[in-house]
């Protein structure tokens, strides 16, 4: 859903179209190996799913261990599993790194373009828990891809089953959520970056199983607003941020009441923007929550060293962007903790 909501009319579409140009980069056409300096490696490759072709990339660093965890990264939605990695993408461009540290594989799935029905292109979305009316929600099985593909990951690279993590953003970050509420067995931890849960949850259960959870959303997000309601352009309305992270609370069973809320260091104090910290530990049987509140953040990810081009176009689509952290980096030492 990120960027996808702006209204209608010529000239939203014109701005979107240059949004996805100018602020996402060009993608990249790669059909095979694509080298990424003396790091590692990406690959492009596809399954069948049902009647689909699924497109997916995978990013191998040059040193792993026999049996490397691995994070499954999301795109947001008109993104794709290139864009996400263009030049000037910002913040998720940031995963390449970590995975080379940290020694991990990094999967990235395509959505589908709920238009056109094409499976491999650059403006894909994701069947998040959204009703099917929404605008460009895709009617995919998501859910059957991603376990399929996991399992085609485990069986061809040899991870280690008890340490696959989930995170995405907007778009992605719903689909998180969806992931962790319909096949929480197969994640050791998730952290969901600028995306609620819808208002109308009839008929949804917590998850059978609780997964550690990183939560993170910015009170000036023009698109998944704080205050919660509908998306720019849409009907169907999100919750707000905080009845949002009270619903994982309680589906976590995590602790509510008596937590300590903490500001991360001011790294950037010309950005505008601060990071508070709140940690839900787990209650018996359950799985912490972490909530982070990007105090003037808005719809990106917080980054240090990735950018998005600065001007006015841009920051009137998303809004400010936090320099105070990376979100990748926050995203890992967070789910890292954690074994399945």
């Amino acid at each position: 859903m990120m960027h996808r909501v702006l209204g209608r009319g010529a000239v939203i579409l014109c701005i979107l179209l240059a949004y996805g140009r100018l602020v996402l980069g060009e993608p990249i056409q790669n059909g095979g190996p694509e080298k990424t300096g003396p790091a590692g490696e990406w690959t492009e490759s596809s399954l069948r799913v049902g009647s689909l072709e699924r497109w997916f990339r995978v990013y191998r660093p040059r040193k792993l261990p026999e049996h490397p965890p691995a994070v499954l990264l999301l795109h947001g939605g008109t993104q794709s599993m290139r864009k996400i990695f263009a030049l000037r993408a910002g913040g998720t461009r940031a995963w390449t790194s970590v995975c080379d540290r940290e020694g991990a594989v990094l999967i990235v799935p395509n959505g589908v373009n709920p238009q056109t029905g094409d499976t491999r292109g650059d403006n894909q979305n994701w069947n998040d828990l959204r009703s099917s009316k929404s605008d460009r929600n895709s009617t995919a099985d998501d859910v059957s891809f991603i376990l399929q593909l996991l399992d085609e990951m485990v069986r061809t690279h040899g991870l280690d089953k008890g340490r696959i993590y989930v995170t995405g953003a907007s778009n992605g970050g719903m689909l998180t959520y969806r992931l962790l509420i319909e096949a929480p067995e197969r994640f050791a931890a998730g952290a969901a970056f600028i995306a609620l849960l819808p208002a109308d949850l009839r008929g949804l259960e917590p998850p059978p199983k609780p997964t550690p959870l990183l939560i993170l959303n910015g009170t000036e997000d023009p698109l998944v607003r704080w205050e919660g309601g509908p998306i720019r352009g849409q009907t169907e309305k999100l919750m707000s941020a905080e009845s949002h992270r009270d619903w994982w609370i309680r589906a976590n069973r995590a602790q509510g009441n008596g937590v300590r809320e903490e500001a991360l260091p001011d790294a950037s104090p010309d950005d505008g923007c601060r990071i508070y910290r709140t940690l839900h530990p787990a209650q018996t049987g359950g799985a912490p929550v972490l909530f982070l509140k990007v105090q003037g953040g808005g719809h990106t990810l917080p980054s240090r060293t990735h950018t998005l081009p600065d001007n006015a176009m841009v920051r009137r689509l998303i809004g400010p962007v936090c320099r105070d952290a990376e979100g990748a980096e926050l995203a890992w030492e967070f789910m890292s903790r954690y074994q399945r």
